[in-house]
């Protein structure tokens, strides 16, 4: 097995759980009649029960007050189509051009069950856990004031309590991450700080600068980076006079660090406030954009892998960017967190009963067929 990838062959204990969930829920179903279309047998009876169940859950579940998290309920929910559709009879099949199908199709859809899972999905949502945040001092730019003195810190570390305290994300303890980091070394720069970011696991990084300001002696600039795409989020920049000026050196940067303090908390929250409405986005409209990739796979399953990919939970979009006889990569947009949709991923692959190897680093998945001939 090839050094990086970890190998995967039982089912999540989350998944056989949701399944037991609808397994046993209560039985309130009625009949629905859809019709739809896909590239093949396959893909239509897919896309025709997603549809019924779609339209079974309608705006029952929407106006619920007790799932606030529609979109994302409703997109776990098709997921898992099937365990919703109690029996389903095709009225009428057609051949369409080039090998197209077109599928009429009966469904008796549980309405009961789909209601009681969404609440209690939406109940789960509630309870996901914050992003992972690192915040970092940074000097690279040529105006900026060296961030590698102990006074610094304690800008970090306001930073660092002001989004734990107030925001409720995940902090990453900045002088703990960098011990334990293959480098300790206290890096002021923008490149090497994002590769720790990216070891330590943390989802974003938000750095804090000093610079010799133009309107006024010094500017504090906080800036929020996404890890994975290295994209910048929000940036804010707040002036302020300095006080109490000597020619002891050691008491100015003192004296800097204290006036600054005294100006952090401002752009502070409004990084935050733009990494909230950041998630959000990712998690109730457009998704998290990953790279999917799948190599040494039988041709037979790469043809029917982009197909299947689009029935997983919180899939909102996809783009193929390179495909052939047993190789696919693709830009997947979903509603999920890595650790979620490697699952789904996981799961579909095993239900083929292939042995395969992932590798998983931030939004870049990776599968690949794990020949034993050559174990």
């Amino acid at each position: 097995m090839t050094t990086g990838f970890y190998q995967m062959r039982e089912f999540p204990a989350s998944l056989c759980l949701f399944i037991f969930m609808l397994v046993c829920a209560p039985f309130n179903a009625f009949g629905v009649e859809v019709s739809a279309q896909g590239i093949n047998h396959r893909q239509a009876l897919n896309n025709a029960l997603r549809q019924a169940v779609e339209m079974t859950m309608g705006t029952n579940v929407e106006s619920n007050t007790l799932v606030e998290n529609f979109q994302v309920v409703r997109q776990q929910i098709l997921r898992h189509t099937r365990g919703f559709v109690k029996s389903y009879t095709i009225l009428k099949e057609e051949q369409l051009d080039q090998g197209a199908v077109s599928l009429t199709i009966e469904a008796t859809v549980d309405e009961k069950n789909i209601e009681d899972s969404a609440i209690a999905l939406a109940t789960l949502m509630k309870m996901a856990t914050h992003p992972r945040i690192l915040v970092a001092a940074r000097d690279d730019d040529f105006d900026a004031i060296s961030s590698l003195s102990d006074e610094f810190r304690l800008l970090s570390e306001t930073v660092e309590n002001i989004l734990h305290d107030d925001f409720h994300f995940d902090i990453l303890d900045s002088e703990a991450t960098r011990l334990l980091d293959q480098t300790n070394y206290r890096f002021s720069d923008r490149k090497n700080n994002l590769k720790r970011a990216r070891r330590s696991g943390a989802d974003f990084v938000v750095f804090v600068e000093l610079l010799k300001g133009h309107d006024a002696p010094y500017t504090l600039r906080l800036e929020s980076i996404d890890v994975a795409s290295g994209q910048s989020i929000d940036k804010r920049e707040t002036d302020f006079s300095m006080a109490g000026w000597t020619r002891d050196i050691k008491n100015n940067r003192k004296n800097l660090i204290r006036q600054a303090k005294e100006h952090i908390y401002g752009p502070s929250a409004q990084i935050g406030a733009a990494l909230i409405t950041t998630l959000h986005k990712e998690v109730y409209e457009d998704g998290q954009r990953y790279a999917l990739d799948f190599q040494r796979f039988d041709p037979k399953l790469i043809e029917f892998l982009e197909t299947d990919l689009t029935n997983l939970g919180g899939y909102v979009r996809h783009k193929i960017t390179y495909q052939k006889k047993n190789a696919l990569s693709l830009s997947y947009w979903s509603l999920l967190k890595p650790g979620a949709l490697n699952e789904e991923i996981s799961s579909l692959l095993q239900a083929k009963e292939i042995p395969f190897d992932f590798n998983v680093q931030n939004r870049q998945l990776s599968y690949r067929f794990d020949d034993p001939i050559f174990e």
